[in-house]
């Protein structure tokens, strides 16, 4: 509930915040995922790359058959079967997700087109930035 600060900002200093998630179901694959709102900052701006489930689940369903809600408040309670790009902090500089060289373009049009069913992607976050909140 609340505002969910970055994770990486005790490493990094940085200050982005969010405070929404979406719950997508993908039909075609008969699987419901929540996604954070800060997932397209942790993957352009600190190259997080997503876990093998993460992409493989991603790239494999039809993203036009993708159905659910925006939530503006994280928290809410409800099932999803897989989250996708939760960061979590292990260490100094460790996190659950690997740090990569570059973003993973591929992976991020992909999800951008699954979260195009439930919500336009250009929210009311700092500077309209597409993505996140």
């Amino acid at each position: 509930m609340g505002y969910a600060k970055c994770r990486f900002n005790e490493d990094k200093g940085c200050n982005e915040t969010g405070s929404q998630e979406w719950y997508v179901h993908l039909a075609d694959l008969g699987k419901t995922i929540n996604v954070p709102s800060m997932w397209k900052h942790y993957m352009q701006d600190h190259l997080v790359q997503p876990m093998s489930e993460e992409r493989r689940v991603i790239m494999a369903t039809d993203s036009t058959q993708a159905t659910g809600e925006h939530i503006t408040t994280r928290g809410s309670a409800r099932p999803a079967e897989l989250m996708v790009l939760y960061v979590e902090r292990t260490g100094p500089n460790q996190y659950t997700h690997q740090i990569g060289e570059k973003p993973d373009t591929e992976f991020i049009d992909k999800l951008e087109s699954i979260l195009e069913n439930v919500q336009p992607l250009q929210t009311k976050g700092i500077g309209f930035r597409p993505g996140y909140r």
